[in-house]
């Protein structure tokens, strides 16, 4: 699949989306429907707890859609998400099984080929340094997802985290405390796969999203960080391994951003061993820097 088809781009060049040019609407039927294979979820998920060190289960969002829209009388909002929610064991056992493809075909046959999928909502962080490099991480072999690649800090925007926050159940709380959660779990990722803490680190702008085609178009809200440090000090920190997600990652990889924009992605050097969410991230980097 060229990786164009498994995306959707929200940047233009020197232009991306900010916390708050973004609604949400929250809401049980923008969860996942039932379907008689997700019997089977359960059997999955014990499957991969039995391959995997680092798997938990927990609640996540759910993006049935993202939409762009026009401008209300007071405030404009340009792009609207409308977000349920999963679980990640939902993921191991509908996105992530073997019989994913009958759940997709499942789907189409009512105009909708994520109907009965999980599609947790990810997240990710393009970190540049203040002196204009990249940051990757080599990801663990015992991650449960893309194990041994090269990617961007990412992870998941937490529901728990919204609810204790707020003190307020999803159904009751500001649609933009969602928002914001989306948002500032991108920095809280890089600050516990980096060491990186949030004060030296910019407001994300979302980019795009991209839909990977190994998990049957997983969404991930792909964004744009800077940082206020050095790339020299950014490994130092990273190499003390006192962050909170050390063991999900085994090295840092910083590039200049330079070397990315040069070429065609694919001539990036280490674009075979990019996860899909990397490389789409990069694809709207190059966008947004032309």
């Amino acid at each position: 699949m060229d990786l164009k088809d498994s995306l959707k781009i929200l940047c233009s060049p020197g232009k991306g989306y900010s916390q708050s040019s973004i609604s949400l609407e929250f809401s049980d039927e923008f969860c996942m429907k039932s379907h008689p294979l997700h019997a089977s979820i359960e059997t999955e998920w014990k499957k991969k707890l039995k391959e995997s060190i680092n798997l938990f289960n927990a609640s996540k969002f759910r993006l049935h859609r993202i939409i762009f829209q026009q401008a209300y009388e007071d405030h404009s909002y340009p792009l609207k998400l409308y977000v349920g929610t999963t679980s990640y064991k939902d993921f191991i056992g509908t996105n992530c099984a073997p019989y994913a493809h009958k759940l997709v075909q499942d789907g189409l046959e009512k105009s909708n080929s994520q109907l009965y999928l999980s599609d947790p909502i990810g997240v990710g962080g393009l970190l540049v340094t203040s002196d204009d490099q990249l940051v990757f991480i080599k990801r663990s072999e015992k991650c449960a997802e893309m194990p041994g690649l090269i990617d961007r800090p990412g992870g998941h925007p937490e529901p728990s985290e919204v609810q204790t926050v707020t003190g307020q159940s999803l159904k009751d709380v500001d649609p933009s405390a969602i928002v914001e959660e989306i948002f500032q779990s991108v920095l809280k990722e890089i600050r516990d796969e980096v060491n990186i803490p949030v004060h030296e680190l910019s407001q994300p702008i979302l980019l795009g999203v991209g839909y990977n085609p190994n998990t049957w178009k997983r969404p991930s809200m792909e964004f744009y960080v800077r940082c206020n440090l050095s790339s020299d000090q950014v490994a130092a920190l990273y190499k003390e391994q006192t962050q909170a997600e050390s063991d999900e990652s085994t090295e840092i990889l910083i590039v200049p951003v330079a070397e990315v924009l040069k070429s065609c992605l694919e001539n990036f050097k280490y674009f075979n061993k990019l996860t899909h969410p990397a490389k789409t991230a990069l694809y709207f980097l190059k966008i947004f820097f032309k």
